[in-house]
Protein backbone atom coordinates (compact mmCIF):
# COMPACT_ATOMS: atom_id res chain seq x y z
CA UNK A 1 0.00 0.00 0.00
CA UNK A 2 1.51 3.52 -0.91
CA UNK A 3 1.38 6.22 1.30
CA UNK A 4 -0.72 9.50 -0.59
CA UNK A 5 0.62 13.18 -0.72
CA UNK A 6 -1.94 14.67 2.41
CA UNK A 7 -0.98 17.53 0.78
CA UNK A 8 -2.79 17.59 -2.47
CA UNK A 9 -5.68 16.36 -0.46
CA UNK A 10 -5.34 19.69 1.97
CA UNK A 11 -4.92 21.96 -1.39
CA UNK A 12 -7.67 20.64 -3.28
CA UNK A 13 -10.01 20.94 -0.02
CA UNK A 14 -8.74 24.40 0.67
CA UNK A 15 -8.20 26.18 -2.79
CA UNK A 16 -10.18 24.54 -5.43
CA UNK A 17 -13.64 25.63 -6.28
CA UNK A 18 -15.75 23.98 -9.01
CA UNK A 19 -14.89 25.98 -11.83
CA UNK A 20 -11.01 25.70 -11.03
CA UNK A 21 -8.45 24.82 -14.20
CA UNK A 22 -5.44 23.05 -12.13
CA UNK A 23 -2.00 22.82 -13.68
CA UNK A 24 -0.35 19.49 -11.47
CA UNK A 25 3.33 19.58 -12.44
CA UNK A 26 4.82 15.70 -11.35
CA UNK A 27 8.06 14.30 -11.93
CA UNK A 28 8.37 11.05 -13.94
CA UNK A 29 9.24 9.41 -10.55
CA UNK A 30 6.07 10.34 -8.96
CA UNK A 31 3.27 10.64 -11.24
CA UNK A 32 1.22 7.54 -10.30
CA UNK A 33 1.42 8.78 -6.38
CA UNK A 34 0.31 12.34 -7.13
CA UNK A 35 -2.67 11.24 -9.68
CA UNK A 36 -3.94 8.72 -6.60
CA UNK A 37 -3.53 11.82 -4.53
CA UNK A 38 -5.76 13.64 -6.55
CA UNK A 39 -8.26 10.88 -7.52
CA UNK A 40 -8.75 9.64 -4.07
CA UNK A 41 -10.27 12.63 -2.12
CA UNK A 42 -12.56 13.82 -5.49
CA UNK A 43 -13.37 10.16 -5.85
CA UNK A 44 -14.06 9.29 -2.11
CA UNK A 45 -14.26 12.86 -0.37
CA UNK A 46 -16.07 14.82 -2.55
CA UNK A 47 -18.14 12.34 -4.18
CA UNK A 48 -17.26 13.16 -7.65
CA UNK A 49 -17.46 11.72 -10.91
CA UNK A 50 -15.46 12.86 -13.78
CA UNK A 51 -13.27 12.18 -17.14
CA UNK A 52 -9.67 11.19 -17.29
CA UNK A 53 -8.28 11.13 -20.45
CA UNK A 54 -5.52 9.08 -21.21
CA UNK A 55 -2.30 10.00 -23.35
CA UNK A 56 0.40 8.81 -21.10
CA UNK A 57 -0.82 5.60 -19.87
CA UNK A 58 -3.29 2.79 -21.13
CA UNK A 59 -6.92 3.40 -18.79
CA UNK A 60 -6.20 -0.19 -17.93
CA UNK A 61 -2.91 0.27 -15.72
CA UNK A 62 -4.31 3.46 -14.35
CA UNK A 63 -7.58 1.41 -13.49
CA UNK A 64 -5.64 -1.40 -11.84
CA UNK A 65 -3.32 1.07 -10.06
CA UNK A 66 -6.42 2.25 -8.71
CA UNK A 67 -7.68 -0.94 -8.00
CA UNK A 68 -4.40 -1.31 -5.79
CA UNK A 69 -5.00 1.40 -3.36
CA UNK A 70 -8.56 0.54 -3.03
CA UNK A 71 -9.63 3.86 -4.93
CA UNK A 72 -12.78 2.90 -6.99
CA UNK A 73 -12.55 4.14 -10.64
CA UNK A 74 -16.30 3.21 -11.58
CA UNK A 75 -17.47 6.69 -11.30
CA UNK A 76 -14.62 7.94 -13.81
CA UNK A 77 -15.28 7.51 -17.96
CA UNK A 78 -11.58 6.98 -19.16
CA UNK A 79 -10.58 7.89 -22.69
CA UNK A 80 -8.07 5.75 -23.82
CA UNK A 81 -5.49 7.77 -26.75
CA UNK A 82 -3.08 4.99 -26.09
CA UNK A 83 -4.11 1.52 -26.30
CA UNK A 84 -6.27 1.73 -29.91
CA UNK A 85 -2.66 2.28 -31.04
CA UNK A 86 -1.71 -2.02 -30.29
CA UNK A 87 -2.99 -5.05 -31.20
CA UNK A 88 -5.88 -5.94 -28.33
CA UNK A 89 -5.54 -2.55 -26.67
CA UNK A 90 -9.20 -1.88 -27.43
CA UNK A 91 -10.14 -5.44 -25.59
CA UNK A 92 -10.39 -4.83 -22.41
CA UNK A 93 -12.64 -5.92 -19.08
CA UNK A 94 -13.73 -1.99 -18.13
CA UNK A 95 -17.05 -0.56 -19.28
CA UNK A 96 -16.11 2.44 -18.38
CA UNK A 97 -13.57 2.96 -21.02
CA UNK A 98 -13.91 4.93 -24.51
CA UNK A 99 -11.08 4.69 -27.29
CA UNK A 100 -10.08 7.40 -29.54
CA UNK A 101 -7.69 6.44 -32.05
CA UNK A 102 -5.04 8.50 -31.84
CA UNK A 103 -3.62 11.32 -29.53
CA UNK A 104 -3.74 13.66 -32.35
CA UNK A 105 -7.19 13.86 -32.38
CA UNK A 106 -8.15 16.52 -30.05
CA UNK A 107 -11.25 17.41 -31.50
CA UNK A 108 -12.58 13.93 -30.40
CA UNK A 109 -11.63 13.75 -27.32
CA UNK A 110 -13.26 16.95 -26.87
CA UNK A 111 -16.08 15.89 -27.95
CA UNK A 112 -16.28 12.69 -26.02
CA UNK A 113 -15.70 14.65 -22.85
CA UNK A 114 -18.35 16.54 -23.22
CA UNK A 115 -20.95 13.69 -24.00
CA UNK A 116 -19.75 12.07 -20.91
CA UNK A 117 -20.18 14.63 -18.55
CA UNK A 118 -23.49 15.88 -20.34
CA UNK A 119 -24.84 12.51 -18.98
CA UNK A 120 -23.17 12.18 -15.55
CA UNK A 121 -23.89 16.03 -14.09
CA UNK A 122 -25.65 14.56 -10.34
CA UNK A 123 -22.34 14.65 -8.12
CA UNK A 124 -20.16 17.42 -9.42
CA UNK A 125 -17.86 16.43 -12.31
CA UNK A 126 -13.92 16.87 -12.59
CA UNK A 127 -11.60 16.05 -16.17
CA UNK A 128 -8.42 15.23 -16.14
CA UNK A 129 -5.85 15.20 -18.63
CA UNK A 130 -2.39 13.02 -18.43
CA UNK A 131 -0.47 14.37 -19.48
CA UNK A 132 0.24 17.70 -21.84
CA UNK A 133 3.76 16.53 -22.12
CA UNK A 134 2.36 13.35 -23.68
CA UNK A 135 -0.03 15.19 -25.91
CA UNK A 136 3.02 17.65 -27.35
CA UNK A 137 4.90 14.28 -28.53
CA UNK A 138 2.22 13.90 -31.10
CA UNK A 139 0.95 17.48 -31.64
CA UNK A 140 2.50 20.47 -33.09
CA UNK A 141 3.20 22.74 -29.67
CA UNK A 142 0.87 26.20 -31.06
CA UNK A 143 -2.19 23.76 -32.23
CA UNK A 144 -1.52 21.75 -28.63
CA UNK A 145 -1.72 25.48 -26.96
CA UNK A 146 -4.69 26.78 -28.61
CA UNK A 147 -6.27 23.70 -27.83
CA UNK A 148 -5.76 23.38 -23.85
CA UNK A 149 -6.81 26.99 -24.08
CA UNK A 150 -10.26 26.25 -25.56
CA UNK A 151 -10.58 23.03 -23.31
CA UNK A 152 -10.09 24.52 -19.94
CA UNK A 153 -12.12 28.02 -20.47
CA UNK A 154 -14.89 24.89 -22.05
CA UNK A 155 -15.04 23.45 -18.74
CA UNK A 156 -14.05 26.35 -16.42
CA UNK A 157 -17.88 27.93 -18.15
CA UNK A 158 -19.09 24.65 -17.11
CA UNK A 159 -18.26 24.66 -13.75
CA UNK A 160 -16.63 21.49 -14.40
CA UNK A 161 -13.11 21.45 -12.36
CA UNK A 162 -10.04 21.09 -14.63
CA UNK A 163 -6.75 19.57 -13.70
CA UNK A 164 -4.04 19.49 -16.50
CA UNK A 165 -0.95 17.02 -15.88
CA UNK A 166 2.14 17.16 -16.76
CA UNK A 167 6.23 16.96 -16.73
CA UNK A 168 7.38 20.35 -17.01
CA UNK A 169 10.69 19.12 -18.38
CA UNK A 170 8.90 17.43 -21.10
CA UNK A 171 6.38 19.71 -21.99
CA UNK A 172 7.47 22.57 -24.80
CA UNK A 173 8.27 25.93 -22.69
CA UNK A 174 5.35 27.96 -24.93
CA UNK A 175 2.69 24.96 -23.50
CA UNK A 176 3.83 25.21 -20.29
CA UNK A 177 3.95 29.26 -19.78
CA UNK A 178 0.28 29.15 -21.52
CA UNK A 179 -0.76 26.48 -18.97
CA UNK A 180 0.57 29.30 -16.02
CA UNK A 181 -1.41 31.98 -17.58
CA UNK A 182 -4.62 29.45 -18.62
CA UNK A 183 -4.75 27.62 -14.73
CA UNK A 184 -6.10 29.32 -11.99
CA UNK A 185 -4.09 27.08 -9.58
CA UNK A 186 -1.13 24.93 -9.30
CA UNK A 187 -0.40 22.23 -7.72
CA UNK A 188 3.50 21.42 -7.79
CA UNK A 189 4.89 18.03 -7.11
CA UNK A 190 7.89 18.34 -10.36
CA UNK A 191 10.83 18.10 -8.24
CA UNK A 192 11.48 14.95 -6.43
CA UNK A 193 14.41 14.76 -3.96
CA UNK A 194 15.71 10.57 -4.00
CA UNK A 195 17.60 10.43 -0.47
Amino acid sequence: MIELDAGVAQQLTEEVTPSSAIQVRVGTSNSELIIASILQPLIQGFEMRGVYICASRSATEIIQSLEQIGVDSSGIQFIDTVSSGFIGGTNVPYPNVRFVDSPIMLESIMLQTLYHLGEYTETGNFVIIDSVNALSIYNEKRMLAEYLHTFINTFRAREVLTIIINVPDQTPPGVLANLDLYCTDLIDRGQVVIN
